[in-house]
């Protein structure tokens, strides 16, 4: 918890000058995660998920606790995040359903 924690601050205290290069010392979660919140960023992120020849879909459950982090430390206003409106399959149920 402490390291996801830890990584989740580099990863803020780092995006204003994230370069390929960091992308490289990242875990594929990370790097995934910061595609879909800088969407600026995205073709440097495409360019290392490339790279290393992944799939951030595999990392569904890892990006989401990421998520979940950053909306618990209030970095994310009203709890919804790129992830959860991009439909990348990285979305949670529950809370009070829409019943229709």
């Amino acid at each position: 918890m402490r390291t996801i924690l830890l990584s989740l601050l580099l990863i803020v205290a780092a995006c204003a000058s994230t370069s390929a290069n960091d992308l490289k010392s990242m875990p594929i979660a990370e790097v995934c995660y910061l595609g879909m919140v800088e969407p600026e960023k995205q073709q440097m992120v495409l360019d290392e998920v490339r790279r290393r020849n992944e799939d951030c879909n595999k990392y569904s459950a890892e990006i989401a606790k990421i998520r979940d982090l950053e909306a618990r430390a209030g970095m994310n206003p009203g709890g919804t995040s790129p992830v959860e409106s991009s439909g990348s399959g990285a979305q949670r149920g529950g809370g009070m359903g829409r019943g229709y």
